[in-house]
């Protein structure tokens, strides 16, 4: 029992360093303007455009009233637009606008410098066991490898 609690408090302890060292706790991510779930949709909606609300629900555990008020926001702020399916009219396409694809863009080069700046000062070999334990976890905690932010 006493190692569970260590492992625990071991993993959330991690977490709050990783979280604050990216800056996810931030009101707004990486200088957008958009909170961090905000920010997740945007890239969700990037990768696999055109997609469905409930897709996004799924793949990010995002309650649906939730999502339906961010979707709503992001399609008021001209970053999203939504159109009825051609094969089925009870479904809504949603897509990013030429603005959403500039932020889709903003925050996938903005994720990537912020990777940058935490491993310049890493040796190749130190990089290479970080990237090799992050693989590990995600292995086996079971998590998408494309996930960012």
């Amino acid at each position: 029992m006493n190692n569970n609690k260590q492992l625990i408090t071991t993993i959330r302890q991690f977490n709050r360093f990783y979280a604050n060292i990216l800056g996810l706790l931030d009101q707004h991510v990486l200088n957008t303007g958009y909170s961090l779930t905000e920010a997740r949709i945007i890239l969700e909606i990037g990768f696999i455009q055109p997609c469905i609300a409930n897709q996004l629900v799924d793949k990010l555990t995002i309650d649906r009233s939730y999502m339906s008020r961010i979707i709503t926001k992001l399609s008021n702020d001209g970053i999203l637009s939504k159109e009825t399916s051609t094969t089925d009219n009870r479904i809504s396409l949603i897509h990013l606008t030429s603005k959403g694809m500039t932020l889709f863009n903003q925050l996938n080069e903005r994720s990537d410098e912020q990777i940058m700046k935490l491993l310049h000062d890493l040796s190749q070999e130190e990089i290479a066991e970080i990237h090799n334990a992050m693989l590990l976890i995600q292995r086996k905690l079971g998590g998408d490898l494309h996930d960012t932010i």
